[in-house]
């Protein structure tokens, strides 16, 4: 495990409160650039990538307060409330599939996976998510939270669970589900947002119950941290507008591809 540099944390932090908000995978694109060109080991890239989304969480929950108030306090009578009901189902699916995914790839980078292999994995998921993206651009919704079923958040949250894979972008996956199930773009966005909140929140528990904090090191996460918040809290409309404007479906394909490559003539 590799201590990691304030100054490094903070450039880090900025990248994240950048892509963040684009549905381009956020993780597998800071995993990219620890592990290729910060020279990072991949578990310390894949610990410190999850602890920057906990800036760019705060953003969310501060540009969202009066949905996570009304969640919040909502919670006691959630069976009332659709919007709380969806947030509560899509939670219980994504810790389901999410848990074990998460327990899997700890293990996994944990026992010294190289570098290269983490590229060529990033690049695979990456792809997918390109592929992902392009076919639910195609469809547009006529659907809210009011009209929404348990079904619904149910696939939204299995999806969301899957997205501990970096490289598989949370945002553009949980979208996809939604608009396939006839959800205006913009209210997808939305609850994809909420349901983040939670998610990211846990993960940030197992990374602390792992000791990964002491590992990296204190100052340097919690000065990624700020850093990611303040970027991604300034940037999350201008971006939001401009990824409207962006065929990311054939960045991420490309860049997908490239990465592949790069990791397999490396292992070769």
């Amino acid at each position: 495990m590799t201590q990691v540099g304030i100054i490094t944390a903070v450039i880090l932090g900025i990248f994240q409160g950048f892509v963040e908000w684009l549905p381009i995978s956020s993780s597998g694109q800071t995993i990219l650039a620890m592990v290729d060109i910060l020279k990072i080991d991949a578990d310390t890239a894949f610990s410190l990538a999850f602890f920057l989304h906990f800036g760019t969480l705060l953003a969310v929950m501060l540009k969202l307060r009066g949905d996570v108030k009304y969640i919040v306090m909502r919670l006691p009578k959630y069976k009332e409330d659709k919007l709380v009901q969806f947030i509560v189902v899509s939670t219980i699916a994504s810790t389901l599939v999410g848990l074990p995914v998460y327990i899997f790839l700890f293990n996994v980078f944990e026992g010294g996976i190289e570098g290269d292999v983490v590229t060529a994995l990033v690049g695979f998921f990456l792809l997918l998510t390109g592929i992902i993206i392009y076919i639910s651009k195609r469809k547009t919704g006529t659907r809210g939270i009011a009209d929404s079923n348990a079904k619904d958040s149910l696939l939204a949250g299995l999806c969301q669970g899957f997205t501990v894979l970096p490289g598989l972008s949370r945002s553009g996956v949980t979208v996809a589900a939604l608009v396939s199930k006839n959800f205006k773009q913009e209210e997808a966005l939305r609850l994809s947002f909420l349901m983040s909140i939670p998610a990211i929140a846990g993960i940030m528990i197992l990374e602390g119950i792992r000791g990964k904090v002491a590992s990296i090191g204190v100052v340097p996460i919690v000065a990624g941290i700020i850093a990611s918040f303040i970027i991604g809290y300034l940037m999350i409309d201008v971006l939001m507008r401009f990824a409207k404007r962006v065929k990311f479906d054939s960045f991420c394909v490309v860049f997908g591809i490239i990465a592949i490559v790069v990791g397999i003539l490396v292992l070769m």
